[in-house]
């Protein structure tokens, strides 16, 4: 039967191939147009679940990423190590889920800009123009009231041009699923007169973008209650039906204390939307003030030269803090990686494998001053790779993920992130090369540490601290 099927297509293949983009792109108008009326009759009831049941959930305090502290200096190798270390057993491994792109985009549809009246608001330093919203007034968040303001929304036909003009922003920007979650908040910012009205505005919006929000209060105040593909870290969360929600509050409250949180009950069959992806794909955010920061910067083997943009370095200063991974496999900006790895490949030329990771290593070690996030910031914030080279200092996740990025592109080795008990490190695959030195097994291929904050140490060498504990592997690509 599998034969006779397989030959069959044989045969037909010539004609199918005539009808197959045609088929398809049928196929997937049909799943488009049936999700769209789906999704439709799901926004077109949803005042009536807002004016239902609210149901009481319980709210947790944000998790740390990491409780141990990291070291307070980086630290100095005293010795290269001797002879050969046994290679360590295989590791912990913590897979990064990579979320799947989906496959229902919301279509975009051109505003002429003379159509309807504009309004300009400040989008991280920027002056935006988007479609003048007739914003609805609330007092207080009774839920009768919030359900008349929606629908209210529901009616008004210049809603959806809101909508699409702010769609139209954010792809013109190329903002990720975070920037244009703060791009909704920022024009509600200009449209709104109190925090109820604002709050539900956001809501609003950022619901018919597809997005599964929810609309909750605490004690006298409304709040978003927001869903990631990613874990994220200190901030406050809380689950719906076994799915996490975290805690957003209007930045110009007070936080939300330790109580509970009300949000209305959906149907479970209801299409709630999608999460928000904290990962940066493009590689062309366009949040920029044209104010350029230089660096140069040399550990006497290798030189890097070039700028960042100082507005988009703000933009990304508060980013939600996540997984170690999502900030290695994030672009900010392809034009920015390519010059690093354009010069960091010159330096590399005639150099062996060890040696270029050596190289490499000294770079990272070497070129960069070492402070805590807690020293330099005030709080944990790990650096994507662009931030490296804004702040005057970095420390050791940081020095990882550049250094993993680095190897990576330029050598196209197999890199893990390895996480130790207040520690970040790297872990090398070499294919050429035979080496000594501490490390571990991972199907099959041996892995040596590579540690960017510990000053003078070689390949295979890791702190005497982590020696003897089994390391936690964070997947990346």
């Amino acid at each position: 039967m599998r034969k006779y099927f397989f030959i069959l297509l044989l045969c037909s293949s010539s004609m199918m191939a005539q009808n197959t983009n045609s088929d398809y792109q049928a196929f997937r108008k049909r799943v488009l147009d049936n999700y769209g009326s789906f999704r439709k009759t799901v926004l077109e009831n949803y005042a009536k679940y807002l004016q239902g049941v609210w149901d009481e959930y319980e709210q947790f305090k944000g998790i740390k990423r990491d409780h141990e502290p990291k070291p307070s200096i980086a630290p100095k190798a005293d010795v290269k190590p001797q002879g050969v270390t046994p290679v360590l057993s295989e590791p912990e491994v913590k897979p990064t889920i990579q979320p799947t792109p989906t496959d229902n985009p919301i279509s975009v549809e051109p505003i002429a800009p003379s159509a309807l009246p504009n309004m300009s608001f400040s989008f991280y330093g920027m002056k935006l123009s988007a479609v003048l919203c007739h914003a609805q007034t609330i007092d207080g968040i009774e839920h009768q009231a919030i359900a008349k303001v929606w629908n209210a929304y529901r009616q008004d036909r210049v809603m959806k041009d809101v909508i699409r003009s702010l769609q139209s922003l954010s792809m013109a920007y190329g903002l990720n699923d975070w920037f244009t979650f703060e791009l909704v908040r920022n024009y509600t910012e200009s449209t709104c007169k109190n925090l109820a009205s604002k709050i539900v505005l956001q809501h609003f919006l950022l619901v018919n973008m597809g997005y599964d929000i929810r609309l909750s209060s605490c004690g006298n105040q409304l709040l978003l209650l927001v869903p990631f593909n990613q874990q994220v870290y200190e901030r406050s969360y809380l689950f719906i039906d076994g799915k996490k929600y975290y805690v957003f509050y209007d930045d110009s409250t007070s936080k939300v204390q330790n109580a509970g949180i009300y949000t209305c009950r959906l149907p479970n069959e209801t299409d709630k939307g999608r999460n928000i992806d904290l990962t940066i794909r493009g590689g062309n955010i366009g949040i920029k003030t044209g104010v350029a920061h230089r660096f140069s910067m040399s550990d006497g083997k290798i030189s890097l030269q070039g700028s960042v943009d100082e507005g988009t370095m703000e933009a990304i200063r508060r980013y939600p803090q996540m997984d170690i991974p999502f900030y290695a496999m994030s672009t900010i900006d392809s034009n920015f990686h390519r010059s690093l790895l354009t010069q960091v490949k010159e330096q590399m030329q005639g150099c062996s494998e060890k040696e270029s990771v050596y190289r490499i290593l000294h770079f990272v070690q070497y070129a960069f001053d070492y402070a805590t996030d807690g020293e330099q910031h005030g709080y944990e914030k790990p650096y994507f790779i662009e931030e490296n080279f804004y702040y005057p200092k970095n420390d050791c996740e940081d020095r990882a993920i550049l250094f993993a990025f680095l190897v990576r592109n330029v050598l196209g080795l197999d890199v893990h992130l390895v996480q130790y008990p207040g520690h970040e490190c790297t872990a090398v695959n070499f294919t050429t090369s035979q080496m000594n030195g501490d490390g571990y097994m991972y199907k099959g291929k041996a892995f040596y540490i590579c540690d960017p904050t510990f000053i003078g140490a070689s390949i295979g060498q890791c702190m005497p601290d982590y020696r003897n504990v089994k390391p936690i592997v964070e997947q990346w690509y």
